[in-house]
């Protein structure tokens, strides 16, 4: 088998409009070098050395774990944040994501140009089998069409590249194309790998794309175009439009064996299950792995520092109770004092709060602890007084959760990026916009269900919305709670034109009330809650804190703060669709983001 290497990837943006001739255009931004590339006489008749080719397109087109504090991963339910963003300080130059460079990985045009190669030369074999072109076309179908997703999501319409410039034309430059353009040939990319795509795969490929992965895309892509981002005037074809290829799409993911698995919790700490649709598969490898639970979890189980990935408050405030019912509804029961009782399920498996049993490290007996103080712990890694449980691996010591990029370890958990349960949730938006109240809160009840909420009196919570509007709150509260800290929330927020829900991040923490005190110490008449006593515990350990009184005898009323300082949250409208980098604005027939400096294009065409 031939090794791939040495081919230039000349990213020239071509599409389905006219070629304009620009001489201006700096040569080396179109010319990039892949030292891993196609052998430039490699004749397309190769599946192996297709398929090394392939693998790496899936390695560079595939999202990664989100950014920790990064843009895409920044809204009220963690720490970490990107603040240019939330206090409105974002420029021209700030979303980078199109392109950072002229290097292979800094140009998603590099990802573009490599499936716009790959569909070419397989059209042009003569020795693969039919089977194999398929499977390949596929994939490479798949890929392109997501690459554009990911752009065309954050910056509208884009330049469409849909063949593979060749070496010896001109520097070439097309303008962006409408973004109406641009979703349009990412739905029928999409039906192309459908068609081309199985039901599933087996052993070593599982991970690769299927059918139903290609229809579910589809069917969020055209949500996007539906939904107010781009759709602000709210034409009502869009979500006829949406409706039909998410029906669709769940209709593929059930007959293909795709379903919701029974257990919330373990979505994260198992793998390959039924509930998955597009997934970047990591290990313990050096070169696979991942210290995301490393940096997850608290300081007391890590083997030197924490503190990210913390929910805060304001998510904390937005599960339901186990009737389905908001907090703020009068018949949720809800406790203002013990918030963490009769709760949704997921809250369960997603938060730890003060005195919290959560049995990290194999430890039968745990409980987390985030009072003020707490030897365990360290003040500066105590945030918001909370931490992510689903993310973690109860079963791995702190040692076993460190990944080292030289010699591997960690937890190797995979990333999700996309599963059946959001399947279910955008058809039951796409239902709702299209007056199908009744089929909108089946699906969001099969949601419901797995959670583990009780029907009660109010049918699983979902008696209380009469009407589209009251509907469309809750699947957007439903999808911040089912996908908490998966990065979805920001991506929701600003699709359907909510990032003004947004407020300053609160912490909510509890000190010790006297005569109960943090540390240890020999002061009489004073429990030391960190200090083992004569029985052989430490008084924190055997408290029951469900019991009211017993929780307001040992601590003080909470202290809830903003994590936002002397800053205000701020983000403009014009952040629903982002400007491209001066990487391309200096190229003069690519126009900028109208809202933004010099801007011209119009995104919502």
């Amino acid at each position: 088998m031939k090794y791939i290497k040495n081919i230039k990837l000349i990213i020239i943006i071509a599409g389905l409009v006219s070629f304009v001739l620009l001489p201006s255009c700096k040569k080396d931004f179109f010319e990039i070098e892949d030292p891993n590339g196609m052998e430039s006489d490699l004749t397309w008749e190769d599946e192996g050395a297709i398929g090394l080719f392939l693998n790496r397109t899936y390695a560079l087109v595939m999202p990664q774990w989100p950014t920790i504090g990064g843009i895409h991963n920044t809204s009220d339910e963690l720490n970490n944040a990107n603040t240019a963003f939330l206090y409105g300080t974002l420029v021209e130059n700030s979303v980078t994501d199109i392109a950072t460079g002229t290097s292979l990985t800094a140009n998603r045009y590099a990802d573009i140009r490599r499936s716009n190669l790959a569909i070419e030369g397989i059209n042009s074999s003569v020795s693969l089998t039919e089977s194999a072109r398929k499977e390949l076309k596929g994939q490479f179908f798949f890929l392109r069409a997501y690459s554009y997703f990911k752009l065309v999501r954050l910056y509208g319409g884009v330049p469409l590249v849909l063949r593979a410039q060749g070496q010896n034309e001109d520097g070439l430059a097309v303008p962006r194309a409408k973004t109406s353009e641009c979703i349009a040939a990412i739905a029928t990319d999409l039906d192309s790998a459908a068609a081309y795509l199985p039901a599933s795969w087996s052993g070593s490929n599982i991970g690769r794309i299927t059918r139903g992965a290609a229809l579910a895309v589809k069917g969020k892509a055209l949500l996007y175009w539906a939904s107010p981002q781009f759709n602000p005037t709210n034409i009502a074809s869009r979500w006829t439009d949406a409706y039909t290829a998410c029906k669709a799409a769940y209709n593929a993911c059930v007959a293909d064996g795709y379903g919701l698995i029974p257990n919330y919790g373990n979505i994260f700490t198992t793998e390959d299950h039924k509930e998955v649709i597009l997934v970047r598969k990591y290990n313990t490898s050096k070169d696979l792995g991942t210290n995301l639970e490393n940096v997850t979890r608290p300081f007391s189980e890590t083997t030197g520092g924490s503190g990210s990935n913390q929910p805060t408050w304001n998510l904390v405030q937005a599960y339901l109770m186990n009737n389905g019912l908001p907090v703020t509804d009068p018949n949720s029961n809800y406790s203002s004092v013990q918030f963490w009782l009769n709760r949704d399920p997921r809250f369960n498996a997603t938060i730890a709060y003060n005195g919290d049993p959560w049995a990290l490290s194999n430890k039968p007996t745990r409980r987390q602890w985030s009072y003020t103080g707490v030897l365990d712990e360290t003040a500066g890694t105590i945030v918001t007084g909370f931490y992510c449980k689903r993310l973690c691996n109860p079963t791995l010591t702190a040692a076993q959760a460190v990944y080292n990029s030289n010699s591997g370890g960690g937890s190797g958990m995979d990333w999700i990026e996309m599963r059946f349960a959001e399947v279910i949730l955008n058809l039951a938006e796409c239902a709702n916009e299209t007056g199908n109240l009744t089929e909108a809160k089946d699906m969001v009840r099969l949601i419901r269900q797995r959670a583990g909420i009780v029907a009660g009196a109010y049918d699983y919570g979902l008696s209380i919305a009469t009407d589209a509007a009251q509907m469309r709150s809750l699947i957007l509260n439903e999808r911040q709670i089912e996908f908490a800290m998966e990065g979805m929330r920001y991506f929701d927020l600003r699709r359907t034109r909510n990032l003004g829900l947004i407020t300053a991040r609160q912490s909510y923490k509890v000190a010790p009330k006297p005569p109960y005190y943090a540390g240890t110490g020999t002061v009489a008449g004073r429990i030391y809650l960190d200090m083992v006593n004569a029985s052989g515990f430490k008084p924190r350990d055997t408290a029951n804190l469900n019991n009211l009184s017993v929780y307001t005898a040992m601590f003080n009323t909470p202290v809830i703060a903003s994590l936002e300082g002397s800053n205000v949250i701020n983000i403009p409208d014009k952040y629903y669709v982002y400007p491209l980098p001066n990487l391309f604005t200096q190229t003069p027939v690519i126009q900028q983001t109208i809202g933004w400096s010099g801007g011209t294009f119009d995104p919502y065409q």
